[in-house]
This record gives structure tokens, C-alpha cells and sequence, in this order.
């Protein structure tokens, strides 16, 4: 036992055993209609006696879809269910030598089961929560289109160049001023070179909406070939526009993905509250090591409810102006908007 533990995988464990409790009572209704030759079972396998419903493939197969975000097609579900079987099969074999071998008896796989479970639960929790977000309204979505041409309506492809340059605060202006009448990128670096000003090059390719709204912002009105300085802290951004494409979005297009997005920042706020409500209504007590912290009524909650994800032509990556174009702390709104529109 004490040899065999060592290598096999805790997490894997504990799948097996919370499959095997979650499941149960699809298996003892399996069993009854095996039993009875039933043609229409839902018995997909049997796996040295034990059943394997469709209820877990089909189950499976929604993590799935859901993990992926889209949905398959017939082809692909057919053959994501195969898959999904072979996986639960295999699955049945390691959890009935786990089950042989007693490691459900083990004090740290019982520990593992019942926080498993408390997150199953809490997550049931909140999942229902969140079906009573509010939808946006028609007005709201076209609102949203609107004021955000850049997104939409104008929305371009950006090949960004960027130099950051390492420099005091107090130099910024003396910089821009120097290289506001330059050219080109190179010229501009051969400039901050030859004035013993040391930064960093990148270059990456970004729809728009792959860019923070403030940066967005800065970037839209310029013209192929142009630039602009961002100071940062201790540095100074120069971003240039190598080169652009228009790619617009529709109103028809967009408007799905402008209603996902406010509902998602819907259920973040509807989650927010409600933590903060519990939170408020229960007696939570902090004692031994942990005896010094209060109870913090603005829980965040897990999980990024407020990104929203569809197609996008091009890949995603940080850039230093991204994370330092704003100087100031951004509001809430601003916040979530940076983090909604990420992958639009």
C-alpha cells in the first residue's frame, strides 16, 4: 500500500471515487434494465460487471462543449463520445483496483472527497445564482455599438512595434519632444542608441479588441506609420503603427457578443453581491494561526465570469504598454470592460 501510493496520482483518485458516488444511481438503474434485456438500456459499457450509463458520457460530453465554448457538430460529438467511453473505461478499471486496494479508506483521499465535494456544491450554488442575471436590453446592445466604432463599426488589425524605453520620469517629455519630428521606428531607436537611452523592442499583431479600451483609444486615431509615446512609471512606451487592416463587425454580428458581455458582467456583480449578503449574515470566527484576520465582506468570486470569448483571427499576447497605458487606477466599469472585451 505505502509503495503504491506514492505513485499514483491523488487528483485521478478522487475523480474515480466522487465519479463512483455521483454516479451510483445511474449504475443501479442500469443494472435493472440490463438485467431485464431491455433494447432501449442506457447501458453504453460494462466494465467487469460494472455499467457505464450514457448519462456520464453525455454528461462528459457537455464539460466538454462548455470547456471548448462552442458547440459540435453531429460528426464531432459522435466522435467525442467514443472518446469520452474509452477514457470512462479506463477510468472504471483504475477505480476498481483503487476500490480493491482500499485507498477509499485513506485519511488524505477521504480529505480530497469532501473538499471535492464542498466545491461541487458551492459551484451548483452559484451556478443557479447566476441564471437570474438580467439580459441587456435591445437599446443597451445598440448603446454599446455605438460609442464603441472601434470595436465595431471600425474595427481594424493592428501590426504593432513597440520600444520601451527604461527612463526617469522627469525625461519623458524631453524624449517626446526629441523624437516627435522622427520618422521611423528605426530612426527613433537609432536616436534613443545613440543618446545612451536603453529599452526593449517587441512587435506582435492585435485585432482591436484585443487591446485594452484605453489603449485602444490612443492607437485608433493614427494613421499607418505613425506613433505615439505613452509614459509609464520609470518608463516610456513608444508605440508605432507599422500597419493596419479593416475588419468591421456588423450590428447583427455583434450583437450576440455585446449581450454575452454584459451578461457577463451582470453575473459577476449578481455573484459579488450575494457573497458580500452571506458574508454579512454569518458568524465566520478565524482562531488558532489564523486568529488575526477579519471577515472580508468583498469576496471575489472564482472564475472569470466577466471574459468573453469568440473567434479571433489573431493571437493573444502582453505587451508593457498594455499593462502600463493607464497611470491611473482604473474604475470598476473600466476594468471590466478591459477584461470583457479581451477575446471579443
Amino acid at each position: 500500500m505505502k509503495e503504491f501510493m506514492p505513485t499514483l496520482n491523488i487528483n485521478l483518485i478522487l475523480f474515480l471515487i466522487c465519479t463512483t458516488s455521483l454516479m451510483a444511481g445511474c449504475g443501479e438503474k442500469g443494472k435493472q434494465k440490463s438485467e431485464t434485456n431491455n433494447p432501449n438500456t442506457q447501458v453504453v459499457a460494462k466494465v467487469n460487471g460494472d455499467e457505464i450509463s450514457i448519462h456520464q458520457v453525455n454528461f462528459q460530453l457537455g464539460r466538454l462543449s462548455q470547456s471548448n465554448q462552442a458547440q459540435l457538430n453531429e460528426a464531432q460529438s459522435k466522435e467525442a463520445a467514443k472518446q469520452i467511453l474509452a477514457r470512462l473505461v479506463d477510468q472504471q478499471l483504475l477505480k476498481q483496483k483503487a476500490l480493491e486496494m482500499k485507498l477509499d479508506r485513506e485519511p488524505n483521499v477521504l480529505q480530497a472527497i469532501e473538499a471535492s465535494k464542498s466545491e461541487i456544491l458551492a459551484q451548483a450554488y452559484l451556478e443557479q445564482l447566476l441564471t437570474k442575471a438580467a439580459k441587456p436590453s435591445s437599446e443597451k446592445v445598440d448603446t454599446f455599438y455605438q460609442e464603441n466604432p472601434e470595436l465595431f463599426e471600425k474595427r481594424r488589425v493592428f501590426r504593432l512595434q513597440e520600444l520601451i524605453v527604461e527612463i526617469d520620469p522627469s525625461k519623458h517629455a524631453e524624449v517626446e519632444a526629441s523624437i516627435k519630428n522622427l520618422k521611423s521606428i528605426n530612426e527613433i531607436a537609432t536616436w534613443l542608441k545613440s543618446n545612451n537611452y536603453p529599452f526593449n523592442a517587441n512587435s506582435n499583431v492585435r485585432a482591436a479588441e484585443q487591446l485594452p479600451l484605453a489603449l485602444l483609444k490612443k492607437i485608433q486615431p493614427l494613421k499607418d506609420g505613425e506613433f505615439v509615446a505613452l509614459p509609464s512609471g520609470r518608463s516610456l512606451n513608444i508605440v508605432h503603427l507599422a500597419a493596419s487592416q479593416s475588419k468591421p463587425i456588423t450590428r447583427d454580428k455583434a450583437g450576440p457578443i455585446i449581450e454575452q458581455y454584459f451578461m457577463n458582467q451582470n453575473k459577476a456583480s449578481l455573484a459579488k453581491t450575494e457573497m458580500a449578503a452571506l458574508n454579512d449574515k454569518a458568524k465566520v470566527e478565524f482562531v488558532g494561526a489564523f486568529a488575526d484576520m477579519k471577515k472580508n465582506n468583498s469576496t471575489e468570486v472564482s472564475g472569470d465570469v466577466n471574459k468573453l470569448e469568440v473567434a479571433s483571427e489573431q493571437p493573444k499576447a502582453s505587451t508593457a504598454t498594455e499593462k502600463s497605458v493607464q497611470t491611473t487606477k482604473p474604475t470598476a466599469d473600466q476594468s471590466n470592460m478591459d477584461k470583457g472585451l479581451s477575446g471579443l
